[in-house]
């Protein structure tokens, strides 16, 4: 496989050349896609572009970096014109601006030097393919010490946290039992969250709450730098408070002292990283390594997957497009409200207020940008993350107001259905306690919502039953999919349509304004899957434009293929971008247009997919018009007289319909549900 990559690469040299480009860039990103698909499929990131500060302290900007699956830097490239000596550009940049010697590739075309500890171990001809070949995976495979070092900490990490976690329930079901003042904290933050977040929260997710915030206080302080967020942010003061009722110094002391390794590790790293794109990448990676050890079930039941950057800023310029093309409004307009209603670590708040222009930053930042979330951990970091994007970019803080501590698809109050109950007289009890929290929920409910985007969990359904880790039931928004989706359909088993994914698209088709536009990247089953005919169809009846991204890669559909190699979320499930439009200046009889783009396949590894979504602009895809067929098929359509037959069997003739079918009564026979 790396000698056909290499093949390439001659080829997209050599195609430069014949038209007489021998500058640096012309050099760098033949090499840069060769390095970053030979490091992909090591699975590892090959980044370019990326500002670092060198053992000085001072900013340095390296061609590529190469990390591990932890952002951890692992490597450097440097390319050079083809006429420029290479050795003097060596010294240049390893002993004028001190660029690190661990791990570094120089390299003009003709001649490629490694340097590896401060010394020049490999020097080669790259018109030599295995000579490449070689330099190339030796430049790769390496492992700096300080890699194994952070692996280690990484390690003792896993091990270490969960007695940890164990200690502290056992600690705080003593003070649920004795500890007056921690009894009270709690019954107020409980009821709080009960009215704000979600009713079934229980007193034993209030411990979860009040675990994880004890747990990321040195987390913060490490990455963050930030100190006084579990003082200042208005969900973490109440924790706090709870916390201080039983937790001395010296209980923290010997309670977390074992993890003071991580968080030094984790703060050595953090400090050397200058490029604030890098540092959310970090920070991303850290958060999901860190969740998915302390709570394997809730990051599976979340989907604690982080959204990668070419995917966020895709959709971010796609739909200020779609703004532009179908409202002649962008992003960073008054009265365009935004909302991510699933906002996890923040991306694409943070991506959006990146893409917004300085003059237009404020008065969205303050009033018109909008994010939920439902965890206490990813609530935190976002709400950092934010703020520091904010601070980056202007040169002052300034507080978020409106991210909320709120479980979406129990937020319905500002439902275009649920408002009509609502002014016939049923009143939502959300907000009898008042908080800022509260305050804020409250102040969202009340805007228009122009777009919603975002990255929403999706899993349907456990693959077995012993896990106990099914999704919850949403009373309201699993009553509409029922009312909608469910009633539209026709398949004999549609339990999969209430997955998390069409929860939200179902909140954020009620949710959204009559003129608005929703992109969500999510499970691809809606596109084919028969059972979601009725979905299809509501989505033909309430909305005037489709686009469709679809990235592919369903591993259970194709075994062939690898999740974690060709999936842009290195899942198993099939992914897919979709952008739905509604004006309320179409026609009632227009019919809803859907385009699809298919260009990306199976086999494509996950970085050419990235690639692929980085360097190419909504408007320029090539779309096919999609026809909907009579029962509501969009792709893979046949052409036959199947419907005009008469059926084998029939759900309405089974019921007492008059409709024919040759047998009445059928059933499922015996099934095993996949239980072992």
């Amino acid at each position: 496989m790396s000698k056909e990559l290499i093949r390439q690469y001659y080829n997209q040299s050599h195609s430069l050349k014949r038209t007489g480009v021998s500058n640096e860039m012309a050099i760098k990103q033949p090499f840069d896609m060769l390095v970053l698909q030979m490091a992909g499929m090591r699975h590892y990131v090959y980044a370019t572009e990326v500002t670092i500060k060198n053992e000085d302290g001072k900013h340095i900007r390296p061609d590529g970096i190469l990390m591990n699956e932890l952002r951890i830097r692992k490597g450097y490239v440097e390319s050079k014109d083809t006429f420029d000596s290479i050795d003097d550009e060596i010294q240049k940049k390893l002993h004028k601006d001190k660029y690190p010697a661990d791990n570094i590739i120089f390299q003009n075309s003709q001649t490629a030097v490694l340097i590896q500890h401060d010394k020049e171990v490999m020097r080669v001809n790259m018109k030599e393919m295995d000579d490449l070949e070689s330099i190339l995976k030796m430049f790769i495979d390496f492992k700096p010490a300080y890699i194994e070092r952070f692996e280690d900490a990484l390690e003792k990490f896993k091990e270490d946290i969960p007695t940890i976690v164990e200690t502290l329930r056992e600690l705080i079901e003593k003070q649920n039992e004795k500890n007056p003042a921690y009894q009270k904290g709690r019954d107020q933050f409980w009821e709080m969250c009960k009215q704000e977040v979600n009713p079934e929260i229980t007193q034993d997710d209030i411990r979860e709450m009040v675990i994880q915030h004890i747990l990321t206080e040195d987390l913060f302080k490490s990455v963050f730098d930030e100190t006084d967020f579990h003082h200042e942010n208005n969900i973490a003061r109440e924790l706090e408070g709870l916390v201080n009722t039983f937790m001395t110094r010296e209980v923290r002391q010997n309670q977390l002292g074992e993890l003071g390794h991580y968080y030094r590790t984790l703060n050595t790293h953090a400090s050397q990283v200058a490029d604030h794109h890098e540092k959310q990448q970090f920070l991303k990676v850290v958060y999901e390594n860190f969740y998915k050890v302390y709570n394997p079930k809730g990051a599976d039941r979340l989907g604690v997957v982080y959204t990668p950057n070419e995917i966020v800023d895709f959709m971010i310029r796609s739909t200020d497009y779609l703004l532009e093309k179908h409202f002649n409004r962008s992003l960073h307009h008054e009265n365009v409200h935004i909302l991510d209603p699933a906002t996890g670590t923040g991306t694409f708040i943070t991506d959006i207020i990146e893409h917004i222009p300085a003059q237009y930053l404020e008065y969205k930042y303050t009033n018109e940008i909008h994010a939920n979330e439902v965890a206490i951990l990813p609530y935190y970091v976002a709400n950092l993350n934010i703020e520091f994007t904010y601070k980056q970019k202007t040169g002052q803080y300034k507080e978020f107001p409106n991210i909320c501590f709120v479980d979406t698809l129990d937020n319905t109050t500002a439902l275009t259905w649920d408002r009509m109950k609502t002014d016939q007289g049923v009143q939502s009890n959300m907000f009898a306690v008042s908080s800022e929290n509260a305050e804020r929920i409250k102040r969202q409910n009340q805007q228009k919502i122009s777009v919603v985007i975002g990255n929403p969990p999706y899993n349907a359904k456990q693959e077995n039953y012993n896990y106990q880790n099914s999704n919850r039931a949403y009373e309201r928004i699993d009553q509409r999919i029922k009312d909608t989706y469910i009633k539209e359909g026709t398949a004999q088993n549609q339990i999969v349509v209430y997955d998390m994914y069409t929860r939200f698209y179902r909140w954020a088709m009620d949710r959204i304004d009559e003129n608005g536009v929703i992109s969500l990247i999510t499970n691809r089953s809606f596109i084919d899957s028969r059972a979601f005919d009725g979905f299809r169809k509501c989505i033909e009846d309430d909305f005037d434009y489709c686009y469709i991204i679809d990235t592919k890669s369903d591993v259970r559909a194709n075994p062939k293929i690898s999740g974690t190699k060709n999936n842009v979320f290195g899942i198993q499930t099939g992914v897919a971008i979709m952008f739905l439009v509604r004006k309320d200046s179409s026609p009632d009889n227009n019919a809803c247009q859907i385009y699809y783009n298919g260009e990306m396949e199976d086999e494509w590894l996950k970085e050419k997919k990235l690639e692929w979504l980085n360097h190419n602009d909504f408007k320029e895809l090539a779309f096919e018009r999609i026809e909907p067929s009579n029962r509501h098929n969009w792709i893979n359509l046949s052409d036959n007289d199947f419907d005009e037959l008469i059926p084998l069997i029939d759900k309405d003739v089974k019921g007492g319909d008059s409709k024919k079918a040759i047998f009445k009564l059928f059933s499922r026979g015996i099934a095993t549900q996949r239980d072992d």
